[in-house]
Formats: C-alpha cells, sequence, structure tokens
C-alpha cells in the first residue's frame, strides 16, 4: 500500500495528479478531519491538532510544544510492515512520524515531496531543525516540483542524486481553453486574481490597478471558490494577474492557479517571484515583484495590442498540454515507488 500523508494540507490542486495511477495501484490519502479540499483518491481520516476549534495563538503554542499542528494520532496502526509512505516538506510533524517509522524498519520506501524554494526557511525552533536533519537521512527519495526547490534541498545538503523533480499539473479535460480575447477591443475585459486575500499576494497593485484602469477594464479577486468552480472562473476571464511579492520567510513556491489559467489560456500577468519563472517559461508577460508601472504597463499592453493577449494564449495553452498534462505526469510520479 502507498499512503499519501498530507494530515489538513491534503488538497486536489496536488492529489489530482495521482488520481490516474491510484486507479491501478493500491494508494490512499491520510488525512485530518479537516483537510483543504475534498480529493479524488480516497481517504482515511485521523484526528489531528489541526480539527481543534480554533483559539487564540493556537498556532504558536503547538508550534513551540509540540514543533507543530499537523500530527496524526493513530497513524502507526494504519501503516503495515513493508507499506510505502509518500509524505511533505521535511519539517512537519507527519513527516517526522513517518521518519520514525522508517527508523524502526516498518515502511519499506519513504519518499518526500519538497515545495519550499528558500534554503534553511522553518528552522526556527531546535527541533525543528534535527527533524529536517534526520529527514536528510531516512528519507529514500525527494520529489521536488520546481528545479528551485530542488537546489534548495542541495544548499541544504541533500546530495542531487536522492531528488528528482517532476512539476505538478491539471487535468486537460476540466481546465479547457475558454478564452475570449478576440474580442478583448470590443468590450470592457475581466482581469481576474485567484488567491488568498493577503498582502504578499499583490493586494494593494490590485487595488491600484483597479483605479487606475476603471474606466477600461473590470477586477475581481476570488479567495474562497471551491475548487471545482475554478475552471468555470477561469472561463469568464479575459486576463489573469497574480502580482505575487516575496517577504523575508516567502514566495511562490510553484503557483498552481498559474497552471491552471495557461491550461485555460489566459493571457498572464504576473511578477518573478521565487518559482513563476520557471512555471510560466516564456507564455507570460513578467514583471518584477512590487513594480506596479511594469505591471500597469503590461496590462496596458494587453488592452492596446490586438495580436498580443491571442499569442500569449495560444503559447500558454501550449506549454500547458506539454508540460503540465497531469495524465502524463502520473506516469513519472508511479516512478517514485518502484
Amino acid at each position: 500500500m502507498i499512503h499519501l500523508i498530507r494530515a489538513s494540507h491534503a488538497n486536489e490542486y496536488e492529489l489530482q495528479n495521482y488520481s490516474p495511477i491510484a486507479k491501478k495501484h493500491k494508494i490512499q490519502v491520510i488525512t485530518s478531519h479537516h483537510p483543504l479540499t475534498k480529493t479524488s483518491i480516497p481517504q482515511i481520516q485521523l484526528w489531528s491538532p489541526t480539527d481543534l476549534p480554533n483559539f487564540p495563538y493556537r498556532r504558536q503554542i503547538f508550534n513551540r510544544l509540540f514543533g507543530g499542528e499537523q500530527w496524526l494520532i493513530g497513524l502507526n496502526n494504519i501503516v503495515k510492515y513493508g507499506d510505502i509512505i509518500h509524505t511533505a516538506e521535511t519539517y512537519t510533524p507527519y513527516t517526522h512520524q513517518a521518519v520514525e517509522l522508517k527508523k524502526r524498519g516498518v515502511i519499506k520506501k519513504l519518499i518526500c515531496t519538497c515545495w519550499e524554494t528558500i534554503p534553511n526557511n522553518n528552522e526556527k525552533l531546535a527541533r525543528l531543525r534535527h527533524w529536517k536533519q534526520e529527514a536528510y537521512q531516512y528519507v529514500d527519495l525527494f520529489h521536488t516540483p520546481t528545479q528551485r526547490a530542488k537546489q534548495a534541498l542541495i544548499t541544504e545538503g541533500v546530495p542531487s542524486s536522492k531528488i528528482k523533480v517532476i512539476p505538478y499539473g491539471v487535468d486537460l479535460s476540466r481546465f479547457t481553453p475558454g478564452y475570449k480575447g478576440s474580442t478583448l477591443t470590443k468590450r470592457k475585459p475581466l482581469v481576474l486574481t485567484l488567491a488568498r486575500r493577503v498582502p504578499e499576494k499583490g493586494l494593494s497593485i490590485f487595488a491600484q490597478l483597479q483605479k487606475d484602469f476603471a474606466d477600461r477594464a473590470d477586477f475581481r479577486w476570488v479567495s474562497d471558490a471551491p475548487y471545482e468552480q475554478v475552471p468555470q472562473l477561469l472561463c469568464h476571464a479575459d486576463i489573469f494577474l497574480l502580482a505575487s511579492s516575496p517577504t523575508p520567510t516567502w514566495e511562490e513556491q510553484y503557483g498552481m492557479v498559474l497552471v491552471e489559467a495557461m491550461a485555460t489560456g489566459l493571457p498572464i500577468i504576473t511578477t518573478s517571484c521565487g518559482a513563476i519563472p520557471e512555471i510560466v517559461g516564456d507564455t507570460a508577460l513578467l514583471a518584477p515583484p512590487n513594480d506596479y508601472a511594469s505591471i500597469a504597463t503590461h496590462l496596458n499592453h494587453l488592452l492596446t495590442i490586438p495580436p498580443l493577449a491571442p499569442t500569449l494564449s495560444h503559447a500558454a495553452q501550449k506549454r500547458a498540454k506539454t508540460r503540465y498534462d497531469r495524465d502524463k505526469i502520473a506516469s513519472k510520479l508511479i516512478n517514485l515507488y518502484y
């Protein structure tokens, strides 16, 4: 049995990539009782501190006392001798639990997906630094969705030979081209952002664009749509905007919504924050983070240069088909286990 352990981090954005192989191999997801989204792969739900009602400083308290909230109570009773565990990030409590099972010889193979692109991040507590060092020793194979994340692991001392880079994609039967760019100059287009409503996702730039381009475009920011509604939201947009900017402890590790926008054929305006340039390649208009003038210029060009939007749309669709088809990616992911 292959166990994808994600606790409350479990989500369909990532796990849709395993659905094609879950039908042929014994794969299940082990989650908390409140995962981020429903998943198409069968779940086993275990109790986790993340299932507790929220209270002030809950996360900080668990971080200080126990190294975090993402523990899975009863995991040892689910995993059997000879199973394979696939966890995520080297500093999470559930990865630590998996490492302990590997140290005891219970599991046959331990894989860890690492999204983190900032070397030596998440090491504020000595316990987490120790967990990361143990993971480097006992994880058999690291999977990263980007070359940037691979380089972060190498900087932390993981041999390149233990790291496999496989990007994540989307179900192209759901995210299909719906771009209406041929009419961009004939009506008021919709500029869409799908992201958490936090400053690092470009809130201030979005607000300023909304003010400065009010007579030429409509703007919509969606932060809480169920995943099954995302394809429809993208199909009703004309331009996708993600104006991310880094913080001392965060940068865009991937930007799955950019893959979804590419598959839908939307022209994209975004920034060179974290792994974004690696994800979009030459299919998007890139600006430096926090550079409002560059982003506004890109938007003005899309609104005033008729050939630009359809050119970006075709390039985005092509990149999605060749690089981010989850069915093709699944055939590579299965090689992590055997």
